[in-house]
């Protein structure tokens, strides 16, 4: 648990709706950040929305300024706090694999790193 005043560990922001918390979705973005060396920091959001909105809220709210944004349909997005607000920088559709969802983490983590992104195979 976080003291207070004390500031949070940089790390990725991942914002979700509270009913994906246990989701096959969330382990895979996790386990993709995870293999870059990357922190997440996985927060349920209770007016969740589209996943560009939601990734971009997170992006927003992360000292690294990069996000992942999880719809209630399983639609997933990655974006970067400078990025255009309309766009994001990659999306996974909720019918993705689990390769394409940890791919897409690894991705976020490739953000932070500021190096080129993998393509999923």
């Amino acid at each position: 648990m976080q003291n207070p005043g004390v500031p949070a560990s940089p790390a990725v922001h991942l914002f979700y709706p509270p009913q994906l918390a246990d989701s096959e979705i969330l382990r895979q973005l996790c386990l993709g950040l995870e293999e870059q060396g990357v922190p997440c920091r996985r927060s349920p959001q209770e007016n969740a929305t589209g996943a560009l909105h939601l990734a971009r809220l997170a992006a927003q709210s992360s000292a690294l300024r990069v996000g992942l944004g999880v719809a209630a349909n399983g639609d997933v997005a990655l974006t970067h706090a400078q990025y255009p607000a309309d766009r994001a920088l990659r999306v996974c559709p909720a019918a993705s694999t689990p390769a394409q969802l940890r791919n897409l983490g690894a991705n976020a983590g490739q953000l932070v790193k500021v190096i080129p992104f993998s393509e999923c195979q």
